[in-house]
């Protein structure tokens, strides 16, 4: 997270729209909340379900451009080896373990259903915890309020980050690990642009994955349109969102 022309971005934020120091998150959550305008997703079914016919050339060559455009901000390569994943993925039961013994601070850990979030460095308001929904209303928790990056993180993917010229030095001062079960998700969002410094930086452990962009959610039970761009995410692969 950074703010350019600020030392601390609570002072940007400030200077946005008052903010509520005193603020407290209700629990629960699921999708990160900064709702973009509504992306064009899975044209080709619609079409085809609402009129029977198969789409136009224009409509098939609007999603080309549409997948070239978010493919274009997007890079992968490969950087963790099977031992190195296996040595962070430990580390990371760790931190399992300790959230379920209760040793990190009220925020620095969210739950929601097949998947928990775990804050460190600066954490922030999101989803069902915001008193105003909406674009743009996710606030940092005041400074203290979620637990440091450990230094298993700096020393074991930070480093590599930097090394690789991923990152800068000194560019990370907040590290979220996604926790996800068997079957899930996290819904289409689009991490909030007034806290986050691009670029948006995740690597993968545990199993390989998909990134899916471009996609409709509906839920009870929840099901999900064919994306405009699909992205294979291998274990130890990074990946970077621009």
């Amino acid at each position: 997270m950074a703010g350019s022309g600020y030392t601390d971005l609570r002072e940007k934020l400030k200077s946005m729209m008052p903010y509520r120091d005193g603020h407290k998150g209700g629990g629960g959550g699921g999708s990160l909340p900064r709702e973009p305008p509504e992306p064009p997703y899975d044209r080709k079914r619609r079409h085809q379900e609402d009129s029977g016919s198969e789409p136009s050339d224009y409509e098939e060559q609007k999603e080309e451009e549409e997948a070239r455009k978010v493919k274009s901000g997007i890079r992968q390569l490969r950087l963790f080896s099977a031992e190195e994943c296996a040595k962070i993925e430990a580390r990371i039961e760790d931190v399992v373990s300790r959230a379920e013994k209760g040793l990190y601070k009220e925020h620095t850990v969210d739950r929601a259903p097949l998947r928990n979030k775990y804050f460190f460095g600066e954490g922030y308001t999101y989803g069902s915890q915001l008193q105003r929904r909406g674009p743009g209303q996710e606030r940092l928790y005041p400074r203290g309020e979620v637990d440091a990056i450990p230094e298993w993180v700096h020393d074991l993917v930070i480093r590599k980050l930097v090394e690789h010229r991923v990152i800068p030095e000194g560019f990370v001062n907040s590290a979220v690990i996604n926790d996800y079960q068997p079957g899930g998700c996290i819904v289409s969002h689009v991490d909030p642009i007034h806290i986050f410094e691009r670029p948006i930086v995740s690597v993968s452990f545990f199993s390989d994955s998909a990134l899916c962009f471009g996609c409709k959610f509906q839920f009870k039970p929840i099901r999900v349109s064919e994306p405009v761009l699909f992205l294979p995410v291998k274990r130890g692969s990074v990946t970077v969102l621009r």
